[in-house]
């Protein structure tokens, strides 16, 4: 990544989680699964049940989201999303020390 490419933080349509990328790959990523951002984690969920099932893009995006819905009224699901994202967050911060 050159120093001039923006970066924009962008949210997963399916499961709410967010990275930082380019806004080229963001376009690039909404370009393959019709206008929807969806992080890594979900993407690969998706071409699994694009493959299981033998459906497009549009059909596999409605049965992950489905199963997000399902799966998020776990609150267990809840506690595991927190946990990732205070990861993300300590890992992206760069005013952090380094650990000893």
């Amino acid at each position: 990544m050159s120093g001039d490419e923006v970066v924009k933080r962008a949210e997963c349509g399916c499961c709410g989680m967010w990275e930082e990328c380019t806004m080229g790959y963001i376009g690039w990523v909404q370009e393959r699964f019709g206008g929807v951002w969806v992080c890594g984690l979900c993407e690969v969920a998706i071409k699994d049940a694009q493959t299981r099932l033998g459906v497009g893009v549009e059909a596999a995006l409605r049965v992950h989201a489905t199963f997000i819905e399902t799966a998020n009224s776990n609150p267990t699901i809840h506690i595991a999303q927190s946990i990732v994202q205070l990861i993300k967050k300590i890992m992206s911060s760069t005013s952090s020390p380094p650990l000893n």
